[in-house]
């Protein structure tokens, strides 16, 4: 007779979980969490198959006086549109009982927490590629991609581009400050930055701050965010080097529609009780709302596996 479902986790899957009378504890696989989320100011949470987020012009600056006996001149608002279609995601973990009951139940707990954790880093991973999207990039050197070599990482003078093109066209700033998105390999070379006014870490801020999840430091004006879903080129042959991916963001640049927010859940469908599913599901979509609040870099890494 068949399964009653493929990739079932059993006890022949879960061997090191059958126990007679060990220790009740157990590990979930480490990975990246859900950061994106709280540098998503736009959200826009209704039931619908397509969700449109207004975005407004501003309004011509007013330098001329006004004249005491006339009447002001109305100026008509302009408005944009951005379409988001979202689209339904979800994982799900079937578990049998005799695997729980040989487990001392330990299984259905890391279950859960493993299907959790997959639904955060999975939108983590999804508003990333959003990002990757996006019109406005820059390769470090103002070069080619397969000319970027191993020396060319991350440095106050490439952070320094992106603040000048968020700061000139008066980007608002996330809680008092723009963010930057860098993989871990981007960090290790700003920490190795001992000129004056190089990193900053979250300890060391004169001022009481809200900090974001992820958040390390500061650096060139930024607030530096660590997240390791961020894209990188893992390029091989002579004269190559893998390629990271940042993120440069003001506020109002990531948006998030959602027709059903994602929950975890848990149901039994069998005829004898015996096989627990245990999911999560959402129907969603990142996209970027405000073009001129996202910018995207690319750099070399000193500990990237450089050819």
């Amino acid at each position: 007779m068949a399964d009653i479902t493929t990739n079932l986790t059993g006890t022949a899957q879960l061997d090191n979980s059958a126990v007679l009378a060990f220790s009740q504890a157990f590990l979930i696989a480490s990975g990246q969490d859900n950061v994106m989320d709280q540098l998503t100011q736009m959200k826009v949470d209704i039931g619908a198959k397509s969700i449109e987020m207004t975005k407004y012009a501003r309004l011509a600056l007013a330098t001329t006086p006004l004249n005491e006996r006339e009447e002001v001149t109305s100026e008509a608002m302009s408005d944009s549109q951005i379409l988001l279609t979202p689209a339904e995601y979800g994982n799900v973990v079937t578990t049998t009982t005799l695997s729980s009951l040989q487990s001392g139940g330990k299984v259905d707990l890391a279950a859960a927490q493993a299907v959790g954790l997959n639904a955060g880093a999975t939108q983590d991973k999804l508003a990333i590629a959003a990002l990757d999207a996006s019109s406005n990039a820059y390769i470090i050197g103002g070069t080619a991609a397969g000319s970027v070599t191993s020396g060319q990482v991350f440095s106050r003078t490439f952070a320094n581009y992106f603040y000048n093109k968020l700061a000139r066209n008066n980007v608002q700033k996330i809680n008092g400050e723009y963010v930057a998105v860098l993989h871990d390999d981007l960090i290790a070379d700003l920490r190795a930055d001992t000129s004056a006014g190089s990193w900053i870490s979250v300890n060391q801020y004169s001022n009481v701050a809200e900090v974001l999840s992820g958040e390390v430091g500061m650096f060139a004006g930024f607030r530096i965010v660590r997240n390791n879903n961020a894209t990188y080129a893992d390029q091989t042959g002579a004269g190559t080097v893998d390629l990271y991916n940042s993120y440069f963001m003001g506020a109002n640049g990531l948006g998030k529609a959602v027709s059903q927010p994602v929950s975890v859940g848990f149901t039994k469908t069998d005829k004898m009780d015996r096989f627990l599913n245990v999911y999560w599901k959402g129907t969603f979509k990142y996209g970027i709302v405000d073009t001129d609040a996202v910018w995207l870099g690319q750099c070399a890494s000193s500990v990237g596996a450089n050819a």
